[in-house]
């Protein structure tokens, strides 16, 4: 068995389209070749036809025809049946994706807002867009959404397993540590953390992650800094870029301008080092800018500049 078509009842809508996704992803094993298959339209099977005779065949019905994947009379959408026949309903990697589908297809809210805006640029309403655009070609149309629900997952995946192992292990090998400092009466978790994955100081602010209202990442292998804030908290960090500049002038044996070292963005001595005021932010390269000159500043002693200037903020 290898199969070479997914017959859909209509247009693809997007708990067909997800359910397409789970079966690329997960069910190549079961069903050889559905990574490939090309996706068109049958209204109904030509008399005769089941799911399973179509599968010997190589053609897999979704949503048609009655049989294992189809949705109709049944309290389940097609992306739940497909998840359940794969096993994977419960991986926390997709509870979002399946969420989304579920919600689209019974409520008709695949975006929840009523804002124009939203609505037309919103999953939903792209794959609306889509229908309008290539009416004969479900094929396209699917591709089109697939690599977006790809990227979707690879954040998914690295949110509900690979971050939280990466964090597990790091404590384990002293690459991560907390501290909760007092800034204008407010507690402030800091979370330092030796990483290169620029997704990791949004999982660490996140409800997922620790909760850290503050994120310094060090690079893994070079002094690049990134010092990363929750915005809704507030955080002051001018004394911290204050102190931070002046260490880096002291260890480059030059003179700062007192009334400057507070400056936003950069001072014209230490220019790898840029204070952001828009997204409340140090920045000296990390991830995604390595061209910029490394900090001077080993990493155990810029965590003390960070937590002693926030304290003083």
């Amino acid at each position: 068995m290898n199969i070479e078509r997914i017959f859909l009842p209509t247009r693809p809508q997007p708990d067909t389209i997800v359910a397409i996704f789970l079966l690329r992803e997960y069910g190549t094993e079961r069903f050889p070749g559905v990574d490939t298959a090309h996706i068109e339209i049958k209204h109904s099977l030509n008399e005769g036809d089941t799911f399973d005779s179509l599968l010997e065949k190589g053609t897999l019905a979704l949503d048609v025809g009655g049989g294992l994947f189809d949705h109709h009379g049944k309290n389940k959408t097609a992306t739940e049946l497909v998840a359940d026949a794969l096993g994977i309903r419960k991986n926390p990697e997709l509870t979002q994706l399946i969420g989304y589908a579920v919600r689209d297809d019974t409520q008709g809210k695949g975006t929840i807002s009523k804002d124009p805006l939203d609505r037309a640029f919103g999953l939903s309403g792209i794959i609306a867009s889509l229908n309008k655009m290539y009416t004969d070609d479900p094929h396209a149309i699917v591709s089109f959404i697939l690599p977006l629900l790809k990227a979707h997952h690879f954040v998914a995946c690295e949110h509900t397993v690979g971050l939280p192992n990466d964090i597990e292990r790091k404590e384990k090998e002293g690459k991560y540590t907390e501290s909760v400092v007092k800034q204008a009466g407010k507690d402030i978790k800091i979370s330092f953390v030796m990483s290169d994955k620029p997704s990791m100081p949004g999982y660490l602010r996140s409800q997922a992650g620790r909760l850290a209202d503050v994120v310094v990442q060090r690079s893994e292998d070079t002094n690049h800094y990134a010092i990363l804030t929750k915005q809704h908290k507030n955080v002051n960090l001018s004394k911290a870029m204050a102190l931070i500049r002046l260490r880096e002038a002291e260890l480059k044996g030059i003179e700062l301008d007192y009334g400057q070292i507070e400056a936003v963005r950069s001072l014209e001595q230490i220019p790898y080092w840029y204070y952001d005021p828009a997204t409340n932010s140090l920045l000296n390269g990390g991830p995604h800018n390595r061209t910029v000159e490394e900090s001077h500043i080993p990493w155990e002693e810029l965590q003390k500049i960070v937590i002693a200037g926030i304290k003083l903020g």
